[in-house]
């Protein structure tokens, strides 16, 4: 065969090849093709698929939401067992300059790393500046409940506005037309209860785009100490997240530890007074985890309920007018003693912790607005709590220990007998 029917044969061989490619090609085209609607970025599953968030995070405590990774985009989810399929948000982070999936028609769309937030709660400041991100905040309601120096620098400087009031949840006192101005990629809300259900769709008609924080729903302190993962998604700062809560979580259970198996367990009672009714911690709640891992026996373990379970007064100094220790009482005042606690009822000085001086509350960091530190880090920092409190229930355990949310109320009383 001469060279030149070779060449030729070669040719030949070369247009069929390149005419088959291009019938495959515009088969794909064609409408209805299946080929034409895979339109989102596949998960990744194979060495070949791209993968931009190498730093990833996933819930081992929390409950309240979960997140799935793919090549260029998450799909975090979250979850309020207290209310069903209405407490359920999906919302999907897209990386920058990646295309938007298909498959989420329910879900909202977010690109990340987002730059500039609003933030409904304190709680939402200190994680964001455990993240490194104060400077993404540009609205926040009631500027005079966060405890932190930068923050207050920040909206001095005008960098940070006040779009509202409200306390530590959201609050109905927010001004939508500020926040609209401020152009935020989204804006943080906290879970804070009834008022919640109308707090998003307001949020939403204005055109903002509100992103649900539950951490308050979980029932253990590292579960809601995870939450910080959760905000993590959405500026790729998983790697920062592990860091800080890894560490919290080994202190956490280095702590637990030393008193796990402790002999002596002293007997705890918790809760507040509001007109004759004691709201106490159920079984179940995050303050009564802490009391278990402290080393402490509580005395109201039978109510099975969550936080803030309603007892007759009664009731409880029938079980626990012995009880070695009071924790959280309440509303006792900027550096209250007792007599706050014989203002609301006389027969709190019948009780043997009140009489001999084994009242302590997490109020021992506040502001002048009565703002306490223990409900703006302590969210995140459940650690420090737990010295705390081992340090009360067993003091040679953390001999170097010195109280930082709590501290002691006051001794020496005695009351009615109810």
């Amino acid at each position: 065969m001469t060279d030149s029917r070779k060449r030729w044969i070669a040719i030949v061989i070369t247009i069929a090849v390149l005419a088959i490619l291009a019938m495959v090609a515009a088969a794909a085209l064609v409408p209805g093709n299946s080929a034409q609607k895979i339109t989102s970025i596949p998960a990744v599953n194979s060495p070949s698929d791209r993968d931009l968030f190498p730093d990833k995070a996933y819930p081992e405590f929390a409950n309240g939401y979960s997140v799935e990774y793919h090549g260029t985009y998450k799909v975090v989810r979250t979850y309020d067992p207290t209310r069903g399929n209405s407490g359920s948000h999906t919302y999907v982070l897209v990386q920058r300059g990646e295309n938007i999936p298909e498959g989420y028609p329910d879900a909202q769309v977010f690109f990340i790393p987002v730059e500039s937030v609003i933030t409904m709660s304190s709680v939402n400041v200190a994680v964001l500046g455990e993240l490194n991100e104060m400077s993404a905040i540009r609205g926040n309601v009631n500027n005079n409940l966060v405890l932190n120096d930068t923050f207050q620098e920040l909206a001095k400087a005008g960098k940070i506005t006040e779009v509202g009031s409200g306390t530590m949840a959201m609050s109905n006192n927010f001004q939508t037309e500020k926040m609209v101005e401020l152009s935020p990629d989204l804006v943080f809300c906290t879970e804070g209860g009834g008022q919640q259900q109308n707090i998003e769709p307001k949020l939403t008609e204005t055109g903002l785009r509100p992103v649900l924080t539950q951490a308050s729903t979980e029932d253990t302190p590292l579960g809601r100490a995870e939450w910080i993962k959760y905000y993590a998604y959405f500026f790729n700062k998983e790697k920062d997240a592990n860091t800080v809560f890894d560490q919290v979580k080994t202190n956490y259970q280095a702590i637990a530890d030393k008193v796990k198996n402790v002999s002596n367990r002293p007997t705890i009672i918790s809760g507040l007074t509001v007109q004759g009714i004691w709201y106490v911690p159920g079984s179940r709640s995050y303050a009564a985890r802490f009391f278990k891992d402290a080393g402490g026996d509580y005395v109201l373990s039978n109510y099975t309920g969550g936080g803030n379970t309603p007892i007759a007064f009664e009731t409880v100094y029938e079980k626990g007018q012995n009880a070695d220790v009071y924790l959280n009482p309440g509303m006792v005042g900027v550096g209250g003693g007792i007599d706050a606690l014989l203002a609301q009822d006389s027969r709190f000085g019948k009780f043997k912790s009140v009489q001999t001086g084994a009242v302590y509350h997490f109020d021992a960091r506040q502001n002048e607005f009565g703002s306490l530190d223990y409900w703006y880090s302590g969210n995140i920092r459940p650690d420090i709590i737990l010295a705390d409190l081992v340090k009360i229930l067993h003091p040679d355990v953390l001999p170097d220990h010195h109280l930082y949310y709590y501290r002691q109320v006051g001794s020496g009383i005695t009351g009615d007998t109810p």
